[in-house]
């Protein structure tokens, strides 16, 4: 982990984006996106879905975590667990394209981290002290 100053705030906003992701990816699809996953074809929107989903929150992690093979490790081990429990929901299904679509886009999500947003939650936290000392001066 970079060395941050709010490591319990981090780790609260990780553990909360990871339930928010959960839910994303086991609840029944029509509760979230009604309106518009008919207009769609079923493989593009479902393997979209878990290729940004999972582009993002390797993004996010990036900000918090050195290692980008851990990283790799720990978010393809929870996308392969939503796989399983898909498997058990009756309106979901499991599939060995949703597992490689997650594999692709935790693999964009280290490819930008390593060129763009590694390490970022650093720069957000110098920008609070900076912003926080500029109202405490002044």
């Amino acid at each position: 982990m970079f060395p941050l100053n709010y490591k319990l705030l981090w780790k609260l906003a990780n553990l909360v984006i990871l339930i928010l992701l959960a839910g994303l990816l086991l609840l029944p699809p029509e509760w979230l996106f009604s309106n518009y996953i008919k207009d769609l074809p079923e493989l593009l929107s479902d393997k979209v879905i878990h290729i940004g989903v999972f582009t993002l929150w390797t993004c996010w992690l990036s900000g918090q975590f050195i290692s980008f093979l851990k990283i790799f490790f720990y978010t393809s081990i929870f996308g392969f667990f939503i796989e399983v429990i898909q498997y058990f929901l009756s309106y979901r299904s499991w599939e060995l394209l949703d597992l490689l679509a997650n594999e692709i886009g935790i693999l964009i999500g280290v490819i930008i981290a390593i060129k763009f947003t590694s390490g970022w939650s650093l720069l957000i936290e110098n920008y609070i002290c900076h912003f926080y000392d500029g109202i405490k001066n002044g």
